[in-house]
């Protein structure tokens, strides 16, 4: 039987679903020593109940979590880092796990998890970038965009 949340998973969820990017551990305790949290194991066995229970997400390369938005998962997701603001934005992953499995079946591999992290420029990011740049978006040898400039 799942155990109920406690009063500090409540807490550490309300933290993360009010960050605007992702968030390591120590800075969760940070946000609740006012609140009279201040040892390091309650906010990790916290944030491993919410982590199982779907409720928020680890960003392996980064050690930071991030509240859950609520899609249905069964399908796979995908997570967008922006490298510039760091915000995160969660893709549907529909047919990721079917390739995953097929190829772990060819190799012999016993699949245990996944998490699958993609990093970039968000669209706002891209956008300023471009700006700066004298353009709206990025180019690649042959984009054939029309503009003059060099690749």
């Amino acid at each position: 039987m799942a155990r109920p949340r406690s009063g500090t998973d409540e807490a550490v969820l309300e933290v993360l679903r009010g960050a605007e990017t992702p968030m390591s551990a120590y800075q969760v305790l940070d946000r609740l020593r006012p609140h009279g949290v201040q040892s390091p194991p309650v906010v990790y066995r916290a944030l491993e109940r919410l982590e199982k229970a779907g409720q928020i997400h680890r960003l392996e390369g980064l050690g930071a979590y991030f509240a859950c938005c609520g899609r249905d998962h069964a399908k796979g997701a995908v997570f967008a880092v922006c490298t510039a603001c760091h915000k995160v934005e969660e893709w549907s992953g529909e047919g990721i796990d079917a390739l995953l499995g097929v190829r772990a079946v060819e190799a012999g591999f016993a699949l245990e998890g996944r998490t699958i992290e993609v990093r970039g420029l968000c669209a706002h990011c891209r956008g300023a970038t471009a700006a700066e740049e004298g353009g709206l978006h990025s180019h690649g040898p042959g984009c054939g965009c029309g503009h003059e400039h060099d690749h």
